[in-house]
């Protein structure tokens, strides 16, 4: 009995505590709950605030900062020619052309005989002048013969008057007699001068023949026209027997070692230009090479070819320039038309940015930079030289940083995560020489 009245009295007091334990594990329980759901609250709010008012991300093209060049231009286009290129014509009065020896893109050399020319008129002035010649000679060589013949004469007179005197002195021979030879000898003497002023005319007529014959003949050798230069044929404007005059246009010559570019620059742009500055010139056309070259002539005055009071650009004051290539394209036409960049100002090797990523705000200039976490954030930079396709940085930024090209219609705050949309390709590295 006392057993069982025990047992029954321990039973609730082991229920109490069954009870007691499980309100224990429930309250825990929702202690732990409670907590975790504290921790998770404060955890996003900190995430929230550390990622600022969104946590979406922002899709931008990103530009790695590298060192270029930075360029003003001064863009043109002109006519491309040879270094002393000329027009050859016909120094003669009329002529026919004989033969042309060259065509169009042959390469000569100085004196090679390029054009033979042929006037009938010269050339029978020629031979009438060499008969004239040959007759003056016999002229001379017959008066040269009077002369010996007079001078003989002379001689004999001089030898008869001695003895005259002589005779006279001895007595045997009149007076009249002496006096008669000395006439003669003066007759004699008088004859010989007159022989030796024929001889001289003949002589002077002799050389004026021969002097007339040398004009002739250079005439004549004019006749071949020969290259001035080494240098290429860029136009032949003759063929054979045609009939030409004086400075008919017969070929044009040009060396192809140099290749020159005739521009015409309007005022504004000639007078950011100044002479031996680096140029680019190019082919009109797709996938055009490049080919450098240096400014070496500018005209200190300009020309209204359109006159005043037009309004066209024709009519607009243009300055005369020419841009010489440092080495010859030997690929480029001349005559055809190119088109030139004149470098005005350059400075290589500096930090650079696309025009698009410069942002500003008053008078404060900045870019947005992606950090290291991939946030955005702004960047102050100073400017200096702005090119037309990059602008120079030099203070604010690094080579490596990525900033963001934010288009006009996006707007981003500090903070944004931002990712990359597009590559974008990097500038390539310019380093000066």
């Amino acid at each position: 009995m006392t057993d069982a009245r025990s047992s029954e009295q321990a039973r609730p007091l082991t229920q109490t505590l069954r009870t007691n334990s499980r309100s224990f594990e429930y309250r825990a329980l929702l202690i732990w709950l409670v907590g975790f759901t504290m921790l998770a609250g404060v955890s996003v709010w900190g995430y929230r605030r550390y990622r600022g008012t969104t946590t979406e991300e922002i899709s931008v093209p990103l530009y790695t900062v590298e060192r270029s060049a930075v360029e003003l231009t001064v863009t043109a286009s002109g006519t491309l020619a040879l270094g002393g290129q000329q027009t050859l014509k016909s120094p003669q009065n009329e002529a026919t052309v004989e033969q042309v020896l060259v065509d169009v893109r042959d390469l000569v050399e100085a004196a090679q005989p390029l054009v033979v020319l042929r006037d009938r008129g010269k050339e029978q002035e020629a031979r009438s002048q060499q008969v004239e010649i040959q007759k003056a000679q016999l002229d001379l060589q017959r008066t040269l013969e009077k002369v010996a013949e007079v001078e003989q004469r002379v001689a004999f007179a001089v030898e008869q008057y001695q003895e005259s005197q002589e005779l006279f002195e001895q007595g045997f021979i009149s007076e009249d007699d002496v006096r008669n030879d000395q006439e003669a000898l003066d007759d004699v003497r008088s004859n010989l001068k007159d022989a030796q002023l024929l001889v001289t005319k003949t002589e002077l007529d002799l050389k004026t023949a021969q002097e007339t014959l040398g004009l002739l003949e250079q005439q004549l050798n004019d006749r071949v026209i020969v290259a001035p230069i080494d240098g290429v044929v860029l136009k032949v404007n003759v063929s054979n027997g045609e009939a030409i005059t004086t400075d008919t246009e017969l070929l044009a010559l040009g060396d192809p070692t140099q290749e020159i570019v005739d521009l015409q620059l309007s005022t504004l742009d000639a007078a950011k230009v100044s002479i031996n500055q680096p140029t680019r010139v190019r082919a009109l056309g797709p996938d055009a090479q490049d080919y450098t070259g240096r400014v070496v002539a500018l005209s200190p005055q300009a020309l209204n070819p359109g006159g005043a009071g037009r309004g066209s650009q024709e009519g607009q004051a243009r300055v005369n320039a020419q841009v010489k290539l440092d080495n010859a394209s030997q690929t480029l036409i001349p005559g055809s038309f190119v088109s030139v960049e004149i470098i005005t100002e350059q400075q290589n090797n500096v930090v650079v940015v696309p025009p698009e990523a410069v942002q500003r705000n008053g008078g404060e200039t900045f870019v947005w930079i992606r950090d290291q976490r991939g946030h955005a954030a702004q960047q102050p930079i100073e400017l200096g030289l702005q090119g037309l396709d990059l602008f120079e940085v030099t203070d604010g930024l690094s080579v490596g940083e990525q900033i963001a090209l934010v288009p006009p219609t996006m707007t981003i705050t500090p903070g944004m995560p931002l990712s990359e949309a597009a590559a974008f390709p990097p500038v390539p590295t310019v380093l000066p020489e």
